[in-house]
Formats: structure tokens, sequence, C-alpha cells
């Protein structure tokens, strides 16, 4: 079991922060890491702030504050020497997990990576559809196939989109809780806060929501209040059902549970 397991799903946090844009320095970036970690799953580094900070930079914010969980987004999509070598240099900068793209198949490309970034730890995480209207007609197609990639390399997460609800369900359904799925797409491209953990995801992916507000955890607890009215409104439709609440259990402790049910 991969550290996206305990540190990821059984945090009890239902929100990783995206971290994309380079305008922010690495002073300003610890003080985000510092003054949100409390409130969120962990961090997910986007290609932009990996070329322009540069990952040795970025090594220094991860030894800080090591008790989080810092996922590298590169979305590697490449043979496997190249993705390999690319891996290598992030998890040995500290990242706990790397994203490569499923539909670029197993042989000669994610097999070698998976068995790679296992060896060293770290966590394989798939990256199995896209948020925009154009993936539609070019990965969605394949989805049957990126399920038969998923089956051969075991990754330890997938990332599925909070706008394609179906297909989280899709997953779930085929692969039970074996991955922690984590999800974007919420607010910006339309899916309602809840909408991706009601339909079985671990966790939702926010991102400018949260870094362009002048309250970073003022706009943090607005995201986890409405999580919370949608998975009781549609109680009864969710993967996880949030009517059997135990009386000695918190709600993130019953998640967990049911989560590793």
């Amino acid at each position: 079991m991969g550290l996206i397991h305990t540190r990821v799903r059984r945090s009890g946090r239902r929100i990783m922060l995206a971290i994309d844009y380079p305008r922010y320095g690495i002073g300003q970036l610890s003080r985000i890491v510092e003054s949100t970690m409390e409130y969120v799953a962990g961090y997910k580094f986007g290609l932009p702030v990996l070329i322009h900070h540069g990952i040795r930079s970025l090594a220094g914010l991860v030894r800080d504050y090591p008790d989080t969980y810092y996922l590298a987004d590169p979305k590697l999509s490449d043979i496997s020497e190249v993705m390999v070598l690319a891996a290598e240099e992030l998890i040995n900068a500290g990242f706990h997990g790397v994203v490569a793209h499923a539909f670029i198949g197993t042989s000669g490309a994610l097999d070698a990576l998976a068995r790679r970034v296992k060896d060293l730890g770290a966590d394989l995480v798939l990256q199995t559809s896209m948020v925009h209207s154009g993936s539609i007609y070019t990965i969605d197609r394949v989805l049957y196939e990126i399920k038969n990639v998923i089956n051969a390399v075991d990754p330890e997460g997938l990332i599925a989109p909070a706008n394609k609800a179906e297909v989280i369900k899709d997953f779930r359904n085929s692969f039970g809780w074996r991955h922690v799925i984590l999800s974007p797409g919420i607010m910006a491209k339309g899916a309602a806060p809840g909408e991706a953990l009601c339909a079985g995801a671990d966790a939702e992916i926010v991102g400018r929501l949260v870094l362009t507000s002048p309250n970073p955890i003022d706009a943090l607890k607005y995201v986890m209040d409405r999580q919370s009215e949608y998975l009781r409104r549609e109680d009864t439709s969710c993967a996880v059902s949030y009517t059997h609440l135990r009386a000695h259990e918190t709600e993130a402790d019953l998640v967990c549970r049911l989560l590793l049910e």
C-alpha cells in the first residue's frame, strides 16, 4: 500500500491543492503549504511550477514540511527510458508520487515506469481522462482500453475528472477501492464540490479558487462546506453513505473506515 493510501485516503481530508501557476515564489509556496496543510490531503505540483522553480528548489520546500503528501504532475507520456529518468529525478527530490498518462499503454512504457517507481518507494498515479471537452473525442473513446492498462499496471492512484462522474463510478465499480481516485474540475469546469466524492473519488483537486482568494483558508472552508452539503443532500445515491454515522466517530473517521472496507 502506497503513501497515497495512508496520507491521502486515511487523512480524512477531501481536498488536494493544485499548485500550477509559476507566479508564486518559493517563499510564497512555503507560506501556502504551512497555512493550508491541516485542511488538505496533499499538494499536486503542475508542470509550469516544476519547470519555473526546478525540482531542486522545490525539494527544499518538501523537506521543510514533510508531514503531508506531494504529488508531481508532469503528466509523463513517453517511452519507458525517458519516463523512468524523469520519475527518478522527481522522487529523489522528495515527491511521493508521479503522474503519467494512461493512454500511452503498458509495454515499453508504463510497465517499466511502474516497476521503477515502486522500487523507489513512491506512487504511480495514472491520468485516465481530462476535464476539457476535446477529451471526449479522444481519450474517452478508449476508456475500455485504459481500464485494461490500469489492470495491467496496478497504479496506486488514478486521476479522473469531477465533471465526468460516470467515469469515476465506472472505475469504482470495476476496481473497487483498490486505487485512490483524485478528481479535478470542481467549480472551474462545472462540477459541484462533493460531486466527485459522491461518485467515489477520495479527494477533489482545487487550485485557482483557493490560490487566487484573498483568504485561502476561507476558500478551503467554503469548498469543504459545499462538499458536506452535497454529500448529505445526495446521500442515498453516493458511493460513500453519510447516514450511518457511529456515535463515537467523526465524519472523517467514518469516511476513512468506509473507504477501507
